[in-house]
C-alpha cells in the first residue's frame, strides 16, 4: 500500500509538472505573438491536442527570435551598407530622378524604401526566363563569360546530374582564375553529400551552408530557431549580371522526376544597376554565414544603364522589423487599375494580403489566381481551398493548374509593375524565410509574365461557386483543420 501511495504522489507531481509546463508555454505563446493572433490561436490549439509534442516542437520551432535573429543579421547589414557607402552605390542608384515616375510607383517605392535593405534603381533591363531548361542555359552561359567572380546562391542543389553540371562548371571556372563562391541553405540542400563540393573547392573556389544542420546543438543552446531558413535563389556575375526567381537546381525543375512530372516555373535574368541589390544580398548572407567581408570595388562595378526598366530588389526574413514582402505585396494589389494575376504554389494569404485582393475584386479589378490542382504539401493544398470560397464572393477568378506541378512565383499588375522571385504568398515565406523577389516597373516585363499566365491558362480548370459547392463534408473538415494550423506551414 505504501507503494502505491508513493506512485500516487510521484503521478500526481508529474501530472502538475505537465500542467505548469503546459500553462508557462501557453503563457510565452500569448506575449510572445501580441501581432499575430491567428498564429497564437494555432499554437495553442497544437499545444492542446498534441501536449508533449506540442511542447518540444513549439520550443524548437515556435518561439519567436526576431530580436536575436535580427542583432545578427543587423551586424552584417551594417557592415555591407557602409561597404555600399564607400563605394557610392546608394548615388549610382535611382538618384534624384525619382520625380519622373509615376505616381503609385513613387508610392511603391517609397514603401520598398522603408522596408528592404536594397535601394531602387533606374536604367535595367530585365528578360523572363520562362522554365528551367532556359535559365539552366543562360546561368552557364553567363558563367562561362565570367571574368572576375561569380556569387552563386540557392535554396537546394540536388545531387544529380543537374547539380554536378552546375558544381563542375564552377569549378572548371575556379581552375581557370575566377573566384567562385556558392552558398546553399543546409536544410534545403541537405540531400547533397559531404564531399559534394570538393571538386570546387580543389579547385580554389568557395562553398558553404546557410545555417548548417551539424551545429544544431550550438544553435539550440543559443536558442535559436531552427526554421528561419535562406530560400532566395541569387547568381550574380561580375556584379553586372544578374539572375533571381524561383527555380532551384534539380533535375525535377526540368520535370525528369516522374513523381512530380512537368514543372512549370519562372526565373529572370538582369542587367543593369539592379545587379548592385542581387550583389548586396549575397554580400550580407555571406557575411552572416562564413564571416567573411568581401569587400572591393570589383564587386560593385559601375553598371551602367541598359534599359528603361524601374526594379525594386526586396529581400525580406525574419530578422526585419516589418513582415516586408507581405506589405509590399498587399499595396502593390492596392493600387491596381485594371487586372492583378498572380502564380503561386503555396497560397495561404495573410490577412493584409486576402484583404487587398478581396477589396481590388470588388471595385471591379480583374483579380485571379493560378494555383497548382497538386502540389508536394496536401496540407498545404487544403489550407489554400478554405480560401476559394470567400475570394470568389468578392470576384476573384481562382485556376487550378492540372500539367504539372506550377512552381512559379509572379505577379502582373496592370502593365504597371510585376515581379518574379522566391517568396511563396504563405505565412512561411511572409514571416519565417529569407526570401528575395525582383519587382520590375515596366510594360514589356508585364505583357511578357502576362502572356505566360494567360497561356498557362489553357492547362488550367477554372474554380467555380458551384465547384466549392460541391466539396463534401470530409474534404471542408480537412480544409478548416488545415486552415486553423496554416499559420504553422
Amino acid at each position: 500500500m505504501l507503494v502505491s501511495t508513493e506512485m500516487l504522489y510521484v503521478a500526481a507531481a508529474v501530472e502538475l509538472l505537465v500542467v505548469a509546463a503546459h500553462v508557462l508555454v501557453i503563457g510565452s505563446v500569448l506575449l510572445a505573438r501580441r501581432r499575430d493572433p491567428s498564429a497564437t490561436l494555432a499554437w495553442i490549439l497544437f499545444i492542446a491536442l498534441v501536449p508533449i509534442v506540442g511542447v518540444v516542437l513549439y520550443l524548437a520551432f515556435g518561439r519567436v527570435r526576431i530580436r536575436r535573429a535580427r542583432k545578427r543579421t543587423g551586424r552584417a547589414e551594417r557592415r555591407v551598407r557602409t561597404i555600399l557607402s564607400r563605394h557610392d552605390v546608394p548615388g549610382r542608384l535611382l538618384g534624384a530622378r525619382r520625380e519622373t515616375l509615376e505616381e503609385r510607383t513613387q508610392t511603391q517605392l517609397a514603401l520598398g524604401n522603408a522596408l528592404a535593405s536594397t535601394p531602387a534603381s533606374q536604367g535595367n533591363t530585365a528578360c523572363v526566363l520562362h522554365d528551367a531548361d532556359v535559365t539552366y542555359q543562360e546561368i552557364l552561359a553567363a558563367i562561362d563569360g565570367a571574368r572576375d567572380h561569380v556569387h552563386v546562391e540557392f535554396y537546394i542543389v540536388q545531387p544529380d546530374a543537374v547539380g554536378e553540371t552546375l558544381r563542375d562548371r564552377l569549378a572548371q571556372r575556379a581552375a581557370e582564375g575566377i573566384e567562385v563562391r556558392v552558398l546553399c541553405d543546409a536544410i534545403g540542400s541537405m540531400a547533397l553529400p559531404r564531399g559534394f563540393w570538393r571538386p570546387l573547392r580543389d579547385a580554389g573556389g568557395h562553398a558553404a551552408f546557410f545555417a548548417p544542420a551539424l551545429k544544431l546543438v550550438a544553435r539550440l543552446r543559443r536558442r535559436d530557431r531552427l526554421d528561419y531558413r535562406n530560400h532566395r535563389k541569387v547568381v550574380v556575375v561580375d556584379g553586372r549580371i544578374g539572375f533571381t526567381g524561383g527555380i532551384n537546381v534539380g533535375k525535377e525543375y526540368l520535370g525528369l522526376d516522374p513523381r512530380i512530372g512537368r514543372w512549370r516555373d519562372t526565373h529572370m535574368r538582369i542587367e543593369g544597376p539592379a545587379v548592385l541589390s542581387l550583389q548586396q544580398t549575397f554580400l550580407q548572407d555571406w557575411l552572416l554565414t562564413t564571416a567573411e567581408t568581401l569587400d572591393d570595388a570589383r564587386y560593385l562595378p559601375d553598371c551602367p544603364a541598359r534599359g528603361d526598366c524601374v526594379v525594386q530588389v526586396i529581400d525580406s526574413g525574419p530578422d526585419q522589423a516589418w513582415p516586408t514582402m507581405e506589405l509590399y505585396y498587399a499595396q502593390a494589389i492596392a493600387q491596381a487599375q485594371d487586372r492583378v494575376w498572380i502564380t503561386n504554389p503555396y497560397f495561404i494569404p495573410s490577412a493584409a494580403v486576402q484583404a487587398a485582393l478581396t477589396v481590388t475584386a470588388l471595385r471591379g479589378v480583374d483579380v485571379r489566381l493560378l494555383l497548382p490542382s497538386r502540389s508536394d504539401s496536401r496540407l498545404v493544398t487544403q489550407a489554400s481551398r478554405s480560401y476559394y470560397g470567400e475570394l470568389l464572393e468578392s470576384g476573384v477568378r481562382i485556376f487550378e493548374y492540372g500539367r504539372g506541378f506550377v512552381h512559379a512565383k509572379t505577379m502582373v499588375v496592370d502593365d504597371w509593375v510585376a515581379t518574379v522571385g522566391s517568396a511563396n504568398m504563405d505565412m512561411r515565406s511572409f514571416n519565417l524565410n529569407y526570401e528575395l523577389n525582383a519587382f520590375v516597373f515596366g510594360a514589356g516585363v508585364c505583357r511578357d509574365i502576362a502572356a505566360q499566365f494567360a497561356a498557362d491558362l489553357d492547362s488550367a480548370t477554372e474554380v467555380t461557386p458551384e465547384t466549392v459547392g460541391r466539396t463534401s463534408l470530409p474534404s471542408r473538415l480537412a480544409q478548416s483543420v488545415a486552415r486553423l494550423l496554416s499559420p504553422l506551414l
